[in-house]
């Protein structure tokens, strides 16, 4: 059976509400704490089995349900049923009765409609009407009944108690009246005396084990209500732990929070609501906030300067790429130089002057130096004859003389270097100095090129008069003179380079001879020599010479060393006053390109700064409008473009200006009863000493907590109340549940069932001895009221005898019926526990099942290892789990006997995890494809977690 639509009239806190399930088997009902879960449930029990609520009263309301492909309307106003199939008479009975074989209301609310109370403990599973239904043999309803009547017969003949007025139990007082007179008639006979001692002595020690069965039964009865009531005030101390922990001191505003915490969300959802009406006239991809309606102006002005944009872009990449190529250019013409060497930076400030200076005075100082030796006096070369120069004696020279031909060795040496360093310039085969021919052939084509094009200039302007002739003479001109420049440039850089080489290397070789002929002079003027003695004439004139090259020779040195010393850095150090000129033609050559390098990276850092001011301004437009792209001209004019739609758009957006401000004003409406809600709110939280809101909520759902629990506690404490002995025995009662075990307590059950069972065989023992005394004082009597009162005996006996075989037949019967209900039991208990252990299984991820096999031990999980884990150690979380398998189980089998019943949860998942929260939801969804099952709940997570999962339908609860 299947529940399609509820209707509430007037229940609880609904009034004219009703709901439409849908097509899944389950239907899960969120909503928050006061939302009516519970109510709701109250009234779909109370419109399937009838009733009067104790605190809503009677139900007006009514149920569509699909049975078997068949519609019912099932309808009650109070005491009123209103029951048939469309099309089909009224039925008079109630569904309980037609349908279901007369299931009550007490078993459909233990099994089939639970709240997280209803589900805990396992003495449903002890119930007479839950064994005789779910687990007896067909029609067991009717076998419970009959076990009722039974038992309500064998009570009509006996009861347990001394004041009892049944019918054996007044038989039983007859006989002993008739006993005691007996026993008076046979005073005088010392047989019946000793008999009657005899006698006495059995029932005093009847007395003394009656009273010992008394006090050991008392004692199993205590412990039996303390085992009884075991899991009940373990329940009790719990609830007061939670109780203690969400106890709170802080009086709060339930009703005034609630309702103002409704009227914010209403007033959010209708903002919501004119929000989203307003969103649905705006074009798409349009916002009037956008930064397009903002910057539109700066868009306009950056496109109008994009084609110059590009062209700065352009010519800055083209400008960095030449002055890359004529850096590269001038650093390689460097290498070239004769006068400057290329390893080492040129000197930017040079005195030339002095430079100049000092190559003079050098030259001048040389040239007298040669003059001198030139004007050798005759005597020296007369007087001096061959011979003494094969003998002569080792030159011999002072320090400074030694200084100076070590240096001109040196400097010898280094001119020898460079020397061969250009030859083999010059020399190399892959020499970019090689000269060509190319180019003065380009400059001969060129010099006729430009005659021919002056030509025609001349026949465009003097004969043709024709301008296009003028226009294309002057191009031809134009090209003609670029090619003679070209070839120019490429003939200077071929030819000049050797010409440079052999420049070069002429000059190397004119200072290797100086320097040469000065260290050869050097050697002579150091080399002592033996001559006659020359003539006093020749003499003086001699030393006079002598005087004046010393003298000479002095001024060079000078000269050379000022010389040495001004050559700039960078400057090869075998330069003599001779390459002054070169050394300033290479330097002067050299910075006039640099000038004009520079000259062109000053106006390209022009172009980069005012492509640097373009970039700016887009990059703080590209900021302005969020746009994380790289900043260039093709993407402004992909922003361009969107600009222009953006416009189009507002232009739509305007012509709906009228509609968009009645929605806006109705939006503006709500936002303030908004504001104003949570100024009020936010008072209350002040009021009440909180932050925020959700810690006011959290406070009220642990003040719901607190009730919740301490319910539970109430509840415990009365089902303690009544399983506590009288006052006397209260104290002890509780102290026993507190300090007690247990097991402890089993095993003292267990040993006072053995003492009560010892003293019974002791009474049937004096039972029978006592039987025979009778008899034989029964013999003994001989009078006729001795004889009547036997008599009356013997009648009361038969009586009692047949009053006892009717009670025991009673008594076997009642044992025959329990027994055959055990039998089905046996053989319908365990296929219910086998799919209780397997939804165990299912909601605990696999780690636990029922122990099927030990169950006769009390209700326990085997873990997945094998180990046994009893009741006591069970976790409130997994015995809840345990519980509800229980509940499914129950229900399955109760579908497969009689017919599938819906399934009403509330709030029975709160403690479980999320993953076997999970794991409840499937296993739900999977009962639910041939069972209707309804699941409440007020956490969100548990609603957000069944909208993932196939088989549910999700539904918000509102009463409105």
């Amino acid at each position: 059976m299947n529940i399609k639509r509820i209707r509430f009239d007037e229940f609880g806190p609904y009034r004219d509400w009703s709901f439409t399930t849908g097509d899944n088997g389950v239907q899960l009902m969120y909503g928050p704490n006061e939302s009516g879960k519970t109510s709701l449930l109250e009234g779909m029990r109370t419109l399937l089995f009838g009733g009067t609520h104790k605190a809503y009263g009677p139900m007006t309301g009514a149920l569509d349900v699909d049975r078997n492909g068949e519609s019912y309307y099932i309808g009650r106003k109070g005491k009123q049923l209103d029951f048939y199939s469309p099309g089909n008479p009224a039925i008079h009975e109630e569904p309980a009765q037609h349908w279901w074989h007369g299931i009550d209301k007490k078993t459909y609310n233990r099994i089939f409609a639970l709240t997280l109370d209803d589900l805990q403990g396992l003495d449903v599973l002890q119930e007479v009407e839950v064994r005789s239904r779910f687990f007896g043999a067909e029609g067991g309803e009717h076998l419970g009944g009959a076990v009722k009547d039974v038992e309500k017969g064998a009570t009509d003949l006996l009861v347990a108690s001394s004041n009892g007025k049944r019918r054996i139990n007044v038989l039983m007082d007859e006989l002993k009246e008739n006993r005691q007179k007996l026993s008076q008639l046979a005073e005088h006979e010392a047989q019946y005396v000793e008999l009657q001692t005899v006698f006495h002595s059995t029932e005093q020690t009847e007395m003394e084990l009656q009273n010992q069965l008394k006090e050991w039964k008392e004692y199993r009865d205590g412990i039996d209500v303390v085992l009884r009531a075991w899991d009940t005030y373990r329940r009790s101390e719990e609830a007061r732990m939670h109780m203690q922990q969400y106890n709170s001191e802080l009086a709060l505003s339930r009703d005034e929070f609630l309702r103002l915490d409704e009227e914010i969300k209403r007033a959010r959802d209708n903002m919501q609501l004119w929000q989203e009406k307003e969103a649905a006239l705006m074009p798409a991809n349009f916002s009037p906030d956008s930064p397009f309606g903002t910057y539109g102006q700066d868009i306009e002005d950056l496109i109008q300067q994009g084609a110059k944009w590009e062209q700065l872009r352009r010519e800055c990449e083209e400008g960095d790429a030449y002055i890359r190529k004529v850096r590269e250019q001038l650093e390689f013409s460097r290498t070239l130089h004769s006068a400057w060497r290329h390893d080492e930076p040129m000197a930017e400030d040079i005195n030339w002057f002095d430079g100049e200076r000092l190559a003079s005075r050098l030259r001048t100082a040389k040239e007298q130096l040669l003059h001198w030796q030139d004007r050798k006096p005759t005597e020296a070369t007369d007087e001096v004859p061959t011979a003494n120069l094969e003998g002569a004696s080792l030159p011999n020279f002072s320090e400074e003389e030694l200084a100076k031909k070590e240096y001109l060795e040196r400097e010898l040496d280094r001119i020898l270097m460079d020397i061969d360093r250009v030859e083999a310039r010059r020399n190399s085969p892959g020499s970019d100095a090689q000269p060509t021919i190319l180019p003065k052939w380009l400059q001969r084509i060129s010099g006729i090129g430009a005659v021919i094009a002056v030509l025609v200039v001349l026949a465009g302007l003097l004969v043709l008069e024709s301008a296009l002739y003028t226009i294309g003479g002057f191009i031809f001109l134009i090209l003609s003179m670029g090619l003679f420049w070209y070839a120019t440039w490429r003939l200077h850089n071929g030819n000049s380079d050797v010409s440079k080489l052999n420049y070069e290397l002429q000059i190397l070789s004119s200072r290797k001879s100086d320097v040469e002929h000065q260290l050869e002079a050097l050697i002579k003027a150091a080399t002592p020599t033996a001559s006659p003695v020359p003539s006093l004439e020749g003499v003086a004139h001699l030393e006079r010479w002598i005087q004046e090259g010393h003298t000479l020779q002095g001024i060079y040195d000078e000269a050379l060393a000022a010389w040495q010393n001004w050559l700039p850095q960078g400057a090869a150090k075998s330069l003599d006053e001779d390459d002054f000129f070169g050394l300033k033609h290479e330097y002067d050559q050299y910075h006039e390109q640099l000038r004009t390098i520079e000259g062109y990276e000053k106006r390209l850092a022009e172009h980069k700064e005012g492509l640097r001011i373009i970039e700016d301004q887009a990059m703080a437009l590209w900021y302005n409008l969020g746009i994380e792209a790289p900043v260039s001209p093709t993407e402004l004019k992909r922003i361009y473009n969107q600009y222009k739609n953006f416009q189009q758009n507002k232009i739509v957006w305007e012509q709906k200006e009228a509609q968009r401000k009645s929605f806006r004003n109705e939006y503006d409406n709500w936002h303030r009863k908004e504001k104003e809600l949570l100024l009020r709110q936010q008072e209350l939280l002040h009021k009440a000493g909180m932050e925020s809101s959700n810690e006011y909520r959290q406070h009220l759902i642990d003040e719901d907590q607190y009730k919740q629990w301490q319910t539970i506690y109430k509840q415990s404490q009365v089902q303690l109340d009544l399983l506590a002995p009288d006052a006397e025995n209260k104290d002890l009662f509780y102290r026993r549940l507190r300090e007690g075990n247990k097991d402890n307590w089993l095993d003292e059950l267990a040993h006072s069932e053995r003492e009560i069972a010892s003293i019974e065989d002791k009474l049937a023992t004096l039972y029978e001895r006592r039987g025979q005394i009778v008899e034989a004082m029964r013999t003994l009597g001989s009078d006729q009221e001795q004889h009547q009162m036997l008599q009356e005996r013997e009648a009361l006996q038969s009586e009692l005898e047949s009053a006892l075989e009717d009670w025991a037949t009673q008594v076997l019967i009642s044992h025959c019926m329990d027994k055959a209900q055990q039998s089905y039991e046996q053989e319908k208990q365990p296929h219910m526990l086998e799919l209780a252990s397997s939804y165990v299984e299912r909601l605990t991820g696999e780690r636990y099942t029922l122990d099927i096999l030990g169950i006769n031990k009390g209700v326990a999980l085997i873990k997945n290892n094998g180990e046994r884990l009893e009741l006591k150690f069970w976790s409130s979380g997994l015995a809840d789990q345990v519980y509800l398998a229980l509940r499914l189980a129950l229900a399955k089998v109760f579908s497969y006997q009689v017919e599938s019943l819906p399934i009403i949860l509330d709030d029975i998942l709160v403690r479980f995890d999320e993953n076997r929260q999970r794991s409840a939801l499937e296993l739900l969804a999977e009962l639910g494809k041939n069972q209707q099952i309804w699941l409440f709940t007020c956490q969100r997570s548990v609603y957000d977690m069944a909208q993932s999962i196939m088989g549910i339908d999700c539904h918000r609860l509102s009463r409105s």
